[in-house]
């Protein structure tokens, strides 16, 4: 009697499962390679019920607002073939994208996941406003890269993204990296349509700079060889970490103290040649005071300390110079001197060299 009972129910089981079932002729699509500004795409997916009795779709849903899928919810018959239509739109959505419908069904499978995918190659619009920066195929979102503050020692690294807005693959590379750079494209080779990243790492071991470090490298779109590669300009900020000190190695720092902070030149004439000024620097501090960089931010002024050591009660003269002949058309000169030291308290002081142009 036993085992009456469970074949009985093996049976029905069986029958159940036959009763019902839907079958999927293929879960994905790709649409490939498609323009932003050409509208909405479709494709179409087919659900055939392979069992005895009626099934239907009870809910289509979609994981992204760009992606709209349509059906019937009629009952499909035995044998017959729903179909589920799915748009994208791709305005607003370069690069590569993956979206997945989902499918609820009254029978097995009970819930099912659909995949379009694709490239969106973007208009010219979209590419300007998001990667305003072009040279040849490639757009990219800056012609530099800032990696910001970085302690004497440590390493930092910053990426720039990039699209191939071209319908060609393209082996983007760079060329000219400065030593303390490292930097490379990932992926090496870019598809139509999708984005990539110029990825470096920055190396203050390797350089002997202080203060504000400009440098550059050359960015070429493609392996072949290119008249007129993108200068990538990078900029960072050497500085000396001072947060391993104990308070009294802070008590027993050197102090900076720069006199005057600013010079004032009154009126200049291009054509007088160069005029100098001095500046005091003196140590107010109880240990050595070392200058490590003087660096001015105007071509047309200089600078330049007499001694880079300076012991704690003594002072230096810091000597500004300004060459009226490269100040150009400019009305009002506003420069700035900075020096870097030592000093915890003030390790950049800023010097400002001020005149009005006649």
């Amino acid at each position: 009697m036993k085992d009456f009972i469970i074949a009985a129910l093996l049976v029905v089981a069986s029958a159940a499962s036959l009763s019902a079932a839907g079958r999927w002729l293929g879960k994905e699509h790709s649409f490939g390679v498609i323009s932003e500004d050409g509208g909405t795409v479709y494709c179409d997916f087919y659900l055939v019920n392979d069992g005895s009795e009626p099934m239907s779709i009870i809910d289509v849903r979609a994981n992204c607002g760009c992606t709209r899928p349509e059906y019937s919810p009629a009952p499909i018959a035995p044998g017959d073939t729903a179909v589920i239509h799915v748009g994208f739109l791709p305005e607003g959505r370069p690069g590569q994208f993956v979206k997945r419908v989902s499918v609820d069904c009254d029978v097995e499978p009970l819930r099912s996941s659909l995949t379009i995918s694709g490239t969106v190659v973007g208009s010219a619009a979209t590419l300007r406003s998001r990667f305003p920066m072009e040279i040849g195929p490639v757009r990219l979102r800056s012609s530099m890269i800032n990696y910001g503050k970085i302690y004497r020692g440590d390493t930092k690294g910053q990426s720039l993204e990039c699209i191939n807005a071209s319908a060609d693959t393209l082996r983007p590379r760079v060329a000219d990296v400065p030593r303390y750079l490292t930097a490379l494209v990932e992926p090496a080779v870019v598809p139509p349509g999708e984005r990539f990243i110029i990825a470096t790492v920055f190396k203050s071991s390797l350089t002997d700079a202080w203060g504000a470090l400009e440098g550059s490298f050359k960015f070429y779109p493609d392996a072949a060889p290119s008249a007129d590669p993108l200068e990538i300009r990078t900029v960072a900020i050497l500085a000396e970490d001072f947060s391993k000190l104990s308070p009294q190695e802070l008590r027993d720092a050197p102090v900076i103290d720069v006199t005057p902070m600013a010079v004032d030149l009154e009126q200049l004439q291009t054509g007088q040649g160069k005029l100098t000024r001095s500046v005091t620097v003196k140590n107010t501090g109880r240990s050595v005071l070392i200058v490590r960089d003087v660096a001015s931010s105007d071509p047309a002024v200089t600078a330049k300390i007499k001694d880079t050591k300076i012991k704690p009660g003594k002072s230096t003269r810091l000597d500004v110079t300004v060459d009226t002949d490269l100040l150009g058309d400019k009305r009002l000169l506003n420069a700035r001197i900075s020096i870097t030291a030592n000093a915890p308290d003030d390790p950049v002081t800023t010097v400002r060299v001020v005149a009005e142009l006649k």
